[in-house]
């Protein structure tokens, strides 16, 4: 007659101590991703700083170590929204290709002269655009930090950024200090989509904005690693963003 009394007390007493008991750790609140592109702004002179230039200059190198390439690369960007980039490599030539603003091209020795279309063009003039460089929110349709994770050896912030043509890209910025450490892109080509996981590093000044000197990119299975030797802001002349001969005869009318 006594076991549902003393069976009772126990659940009784189960139920006060859980009670009394803490309560677990709630799951750490991620920084919003507006927060994190602030930080990363501010870590690298200012959203100011970044967008004083019209036009920048970048050259450097590139290899590809498994296959025993390499060049010199030269990258040229501009305002509004103008790029180019030529990378010569030794017995292969140049492979080439940027956005003037309207038209997307590229030209190399494997594939000779192309003109953008689809994917690919939208994916040209998206990145071509200097707000888009400092995520500016008109480039997105949505900016999300989606977890706390580690590339390239450091703990860093994983933001999703929806671009206004649909596609998905991540940045990583790294929890002690705020720089981007990361991203991980969708690259068009011909041949399909292909995923490019990027790692920014060896952060140095130039003109007043701190600009990683080292990229290394793993996409394919392959390996590519380009090291930044100088940068220079408005020397580069309009006339260098016109596309070549070789594109410009592929332009309707022509």
């Amino acid at each position: 007659m006594t076991a549902r009394p003393v069976g009772r007390r126990v659940w009784a007493l189960a139920l006060a101590v859980c009670a009394l008991a803490p309560a677990p750790a709630a799951a750490q609140q991620l920084p919003p991703a507006q927060q994190l592109v602030q930080r990363y702004l501010d870590a690298v002179g200012g959203r100011e700083a970044m967008l004083a230039a019209h036009n920048t200059r970048t050259r450097g190198t590139f290899s590809m170590p498994a296959a025993g390439l390499t060049g010199e690369l030269e990258v040229i960007s501009g305002k509004p929204n103008r790029v180019a980039t030529k990378v010569t490599i030794p017995g292969l030539g140049d492979i080439r290709n940027g956005y003037d603003g309207t038209t997307g091209w590229s030209l190399d020795p494997m594939m000779g002269a192309r003109l953008l279309s689809g994917a690919e063009l939208e994916t040209a003039r998206e990145q071509a655009d200097p707000l888009a460089n400092v995520r500016d929110p008109s480039a997105f349709t949505s900016m999300e930090t989606v977890e706390q994770t580690t590339m390239g050896g450091q703990a860093c912030y994983k933001v999703r950024l929806v671009w206004k043509s649909g596609r998905e890209s991540f940045d990583c910025y790294a929890v002690d200090g705020g720089l981007m450490v990361a991203s991980v892109n969708t690259q068009e080509s011909p041949m399909g989509s292909v995923e490019v996981v990027s790692l920014l590093s060896d952060y140095r000044q130039f003109g007043g904005i701190r600009l990683p000197t080292k990229l290394t990119q793993e996409m394919a299975g392959n390996q590519q690693v380009i090291t930044v030797t100088s940068v220079e802001f408005d020397v580069v002349d309009d006339a260098a963003f016109a596309p070549p001969a070789e594109i410009q005869a592929l332009k309707p009318g022509n």
